[in-house]
């Protein structure tokens, strides 16, 4: 199968998904790039999405930032609020906003930010054509997936790349097929992968 086989695979994989993920956009070859908007940027991300993290990211933060962990996640009575999850901890907010957004709507803590942040606005969902449904939690068989897109043939599941509506910046040039599978196994290693 060639590459233009796939893309098509996964524009129908869209129209099937896209009224259940009406925040999200396709990104294909051909879609246009992301170029950070900063002065028409309203830090929507920032101020909308509570941002959960695991342990290696708040060990990352710890050592980027220097502060210990209760100097930047949510805390109950002085303790680190941990949830049931595989990412367990939440990034501190304050004032209806991520607590490290600074007062020109930049990352105060950039070089430490957890995944979540390093992947926005970026995606990716896998769709299992058999059941017609999505599948967001990791796995067996995502990095095949991943691997046999990037070699052109389809794959089941599906790995969909997409860009959050919401935000300003998917304004660029159209992007092209390299930098698109780039991008693609750039958001994948960050979101299922801890790194």
């Amino acid at each position: 199968m060639d590459s233009q086989a796939v893309y098509g695979a996964m524009q129908r994989a869209w129209a099937e998904l896209s009224e259940r993920l009406a925040a999200y956009r396709l990104v294909v070859p051909g879609s246009p790039s992301f170029i950070c908007q900063p002065e028409t940027c309203t830090a929507h991300c920032c101020h909308a999405f509570s941002v959960n993290l695991g342990e290696r990211e708040a060990e990352r933060m710890t050592r980027e930032t220097g502060m210990h962990m209760v100097q930047f996640l949510e805390l109950d009575d002085g303790v680190p609020v941990t949830l049931p999850m595989a990412q367990p901890y939440l990034l501190a907010r304050s004032e209806g906003q991520c607590r490290f957004l600074g007062e020109e709507l930049g990352c105060t803590v950039y070089s430490g930010r957890p995944n979540a942040c390093r992947l926005y606005p970026h995606f990716v969902v896998f769709w299992d054509a058999v059941a017609r449904r999505p599948l967001f939690a990791s796995q067996p068989g995502f990095e095949q997936a991943i691997d046999s897109v990037l070699a052109g043939d389809e794959s089941t599941p599906l790995p969909l790349l997409l860009g959050h509506s919401e935000c300003p910046g998917f304004t660029g040039p159209p992007i092209e097929e390299d930098a698109w599978r780039a991008l693609l196994r750039e958001t994948f290693q960050l979101q299922f992968n801890e790194l």
